[in-house]
């Protein structure tokens, strides 16, 4: 994480310091005396935060927004939970600390990580040297194969999703949220939702899902292409792990100039993979035949509209996460949009 996305604590997200101080005292002793807390820029869905100690020791405190919640939302426990498990595999992730579900501390559950420091990318784009985008970001996709790769019994998560059917379910999830939080007539996610579901594949896997992988949510060795953590779990689950790779690639089939896309650019100019280098890389590292990966791009697009939907819904709400949340619904739209065409192109 890179501490230069700091700003003060936004002013809907204070809580009382010398409450969580007690909480320390009593639960951990390592850490001493908060000197101060600042908040990342970033963390639309988790307002997340770093605390600063007297004695030089910096960690991240992670927790829910305020407000009214929408039902299943903003799940710290399952983001420590998932992540506290995966310290036993090969996947990187921050150290867990510890989870306070006790919202007389803060106001709501909250739980502590160690602070990774490194390079984080919100595009691929961001890489300035063009000959090393490429590599970067196929590490990427490996690294996705891995974590699809990892025995999910075998860390204790068996238990962490539904076993089966997912596809169905996350359609039904998603259609749900939409209209729960709505602020806009838009008739083309009822086009969208009916499309998805009359075309639901009919091979189903079963792996641990991320739920929200993409390039911004992992943190690089400075200088390197090697990862050292993947960041926000908040949507991990066991399902099919082809919806982590069609959200990997919606940015293939978002217009450039609106939210990360990269659709119209020159990818062998700007060293981008393709769709097609994508999915090879990916189904070579999982030993699998390629997979077609369209139809789990409209239903990331489909949910990533869903959830700019909820963020600007809290924002009319007045529980907003990040200053830019009125500007990230001006996106919804143009997501939805993008979505509805590629089913037109199919």
């Amino acid at each position: 994480m890179s501490l230069d996305n700091l700003v003060d604590v936004r002013q809907n997200h204070k809580f009382e310091i010398k409450e969580l101080q007690k909480w320390f005292d009593n639960n951990i002793d390592t850490y001493g005396k908060i000197k101060m807390i600042k908040q990342f820029v970033g963390g639309q869905s988790n307002p997340t935060y770093v605390l600063f100690f007297y004695n030089e020791k910096k960690i991240i405190l992670r927790k829910q927004p305020p407000g009214e919640l929408l039902p299943s939302a903003h799940d710290v426990a399952r983001e420590y939970k998932i992540q506290k498990a995966l310290e036993s595999s090969t996947i990187p992730c921050p150290r867990m600390i510890k989870f306070c579900d006790n919202k007389n501390i803060i106001g709501t559950d909250f739980y502590l990580m160690e602070l990774v420091e490194g390079k984080v990318y919100e595009n691929i784009l961001d890489i300035k040297s063009i000959e090393s985008r490429k590599p970067i970001y196929l590490n990427l996709v490996k690294m996705l194969a891995k974590l699809h790769k990892v025995n999910f019994t075998l860390i204790g998560m068996e238990k962490f999703g539904k076993i089966g059917n997912y596809v169905e379910r996350q359609i039904n999830r998603w259609e749900k949220q939409w209209f729960l939080s709505k602020t806009r007539s838009l008739p083309i996610m009822t086009t969208i939702i009916n499309w998805l579901k009359q075309n639901i594949p009919e091979k189903d896997e079963t792996s641990l899902v991320h739920g929200d992988y993409r390039i911004g949510n992992v943190i690089y060795k400075q200088g390197s292409e090697k990862i050292v953590a993947l960041l926000d779990w908040e949507l991990s689950t066991l399902g099919n792990p082809y919806s982590d790779l069609g959200y990997l690639l919606h940015t293939h089939f978002i217009p450039f100039g609106q939210r990360h896309g990269l659709k119209n650019l020159d990818f062998k100019k700007e060293n981008i993979p393709t769709v097609e280098e994508i999915v090879n890389v990916y189904c070579n590292e999982k030993e699998i035949d390629i997979v077609d990966p369209y139809f789990y791009v409209v239903l990331s697009m489909f949910r990533s509209t869903a959830i700019l939907e909820g963020v600007y819904s809290r924002y009319v709400k007045g529980n907003e996460s990040s200053p830019n949340a009125k500007e990230i619904g001006k996106d919804v739209e143009p997501l939805a949009k993008a979505t509805y065409q590629i089913i037109k192109n199919m």
